[in-house]
């Protein structure tokens, strides 16, 4: 998985990617415009500098799915670098779930338990979120999803409760301000929230 940020006005024409976010930078390679970031031999991430001039990047910040065309330009310049090049249907880590159970949590009485159904496999997670219901269905960060802020959600056990995805709201999908977990309907349970597909 990789992510890719562009915000020209915090950052300057400078497009940031993230290919393991969590591993620290120990090497540069420049090459023209193309910074890139090893750890050790491993390829993490790179700075692509004037990148107006490769593409007309959207400027909101994160790109959680990129379009065929931008990776096609993109990778015309990490080839160019001797880079590998990245995969231009890559998943975008969030997936389309429904509420299948829902409990109190027996040691939090402002969480509570939730199953979560992606058609093909069941997760568990626990939410602080109000108004939910069984039934509905939510955008979820699954495990190794990058989220908008570069760090990665890995699952995680707390008070013996499985944290197999989490519950993602409005703003953590860059997708308005509204309060609580960001509802959707009529989608493909498991399908990618933001390709659109499986």
């Amino acid at each position: 998985m990789y992510r890719l940020f562009y915000n020209p006005k915090v950052s300057g024409d400078i497009l940031f990617g993230l290919l393991a976010p969590e591993k620290k930078t120990d090497r540069l390679v420049r090459a023209g415009d193309l910074v890139l970031l090893f750890s050790q031999e491993e390829w993490i991430g790179f700075n692509l500098f004037h990148a107006s001039r490769v593409y007309p990047f959207p400027e909101g910040g994160i790109i959680f799915a990129p379009e065929e065309a931008m990776i096609k330009a993109l990778n015309a310049v990490l080839v160019g670098a001797k880079a590998s090049p990245l995969l231009a249907q890559e998943p975008s880590g969030y997936a389309v779930a429904k509420i299948a159970a829902m409990e109190e949590h027996p040691l939090d009485e402002k969480a509570h338990i939730l199953t979560l159904d992606l058609l093909e496999k069941k997760l568990t997670t626990v939410s602080w979120y109000p108004e939910l219901n069984v039934g509905d269905e939510v955008v979820v960060a699954l495990d190794g999803c990058i989220l908008a802020d570069g760090s990665v959600f890995h699952s995680f056990v707390s008070r013996n409760i499985p944290n197999e995805a989490s519950l993602m709201s409005a703003r953590e999908l860059h997708l308005g301000d509204a309060p609580g977990a960001y509802k959707v309907k009529d989608r493909v349970l498991g399908s990618d929230f933001f390709r659109g597909g499986k």
